[in-house]
């Protein structure tokens, strides 16, 4: 499986995604994903302006991260990462049951739900889709074959949200709360152009500042479908991101960076106060990340 996300004309996928082998391989360009908000209103505002801010931050204290990090580092960098998606399963289950929960109410729309569910979920995207939608031929180019879908996204939106209605109890509270935002989609006709090369989805290409209210001008996206015979390969160099190095990394940019970024000192010092002491991390105290999952 291989998924890639891109603006029109960019030289960089926004992102990039293959499944070889029962892994996960992935990376980002964060700096591209966080303009693609920039030409809305809503992005000037202090919350806005304090999210670019935070990864301005992110992006400088990259280096500082320490080298049992490197898998981090090179995920901000945009770098190939490897995911094994068991590991972080097992991983949002342990915080689940911590917090006296399954675990399931955030996951995706497979979890908890049965093959029946399943399909009553999909029927109902699919039916508002095919209700709400307009179709026209769009010609052919690049040797694929264009078709117009155009609907309006706060009808859709709408109706999907109704049709998942009597599957509330199976998605819970909390994730049927998620979908039920679709009513809030903008009052706009959304126009995907969908080419289909040798029999098979090959693109989707639409103006992603249709899906916000606030948003002036256009923004181009495209995803891109291969499929057929050709083998996709595990990117090499990739390092392993696991779940505690999220954590690591989040705790390191809250307490202050490494040395050179002032304020407070690095979780990850050799000191006695330090939270990382032990472990691979130091020397000291026992690593809260070092449990495997």
């Amino acid at each position: 499986m291989t998924f890639k996300l891109a603006k029109k004309d960019a030289d960089k996928p926004l992102v990039e995604l293959r499944g070889v082998a029962q892994k996960m391989y992935v990376r980002g360009d964060l700096k591209a994903i966080a303009e693609l908000g920039g030409k809305s209103e809503k992005s000037k505002s202090a919350k806005g302006a304090k999210g670019k801010q935070a990864l301005d931050e992110l992006l400088k204290k990259a280096d500082q991260l320490p080298p049992s990090l490197d898998a981090v580092k090179g995920a901000i960098k945009g770098d190939w990462v490897s995911l094994d998606t068991k590991s972080f399963e097992e991983f949002g289950k342990s915080f689940g049951k911590d917090k006296g929960t399954s675990g399931k109410a955030n996951g995706s729309l497979s979890d908890s739900l049965d093959p029946k569910a399943q399909k009553q979920a999909l029927e109902a995207m699919r039916k508002a889709l095919m209700d709400n939608a307009k179709f026209a031929d769009a010609g052919s180019k690049d040797g694929a074959d264009h078709v117009k879908v155009t609907a309006n996204a706060k009808t859709v939106g709408k109706q999907v949200v109704e049709g998942l209605k009597p599957l509330k109890d199976k998605l819970g509270d909390k994730r049927f709360d998620k979908f039920s935002k679709w009513e809030d989609a903008p009052d706009k006709d959304v126009t995907v152009d969908v080419a289909v090369k040798d029999g098979m989805l090959s693109a989707l290409s639409f103006d992603a500042a249709k899906l916000d209210k606030e948003a002036k001008g256009e923004l181009p996206v495209t995803i891109g479908f291969k499929g057929g015979s050709e083998k996709i390969e595990a990117p090499s160099g990739a390092k392993e991101l696991k779940p505690q190095d999220l954590m690591g990394a989040a705790m390191f940019a809250f307490m202050g960076g490494g040395g050179q970024g002032g304020g407070a000192k690095s979780p990850f010092g050799s000191d006695a106060n330090s939270p990382f002491g032990g472990g691979p991390l130091g020397g000291g105290a026992q690593d809260p990340f070092s449990k495997s999952v």
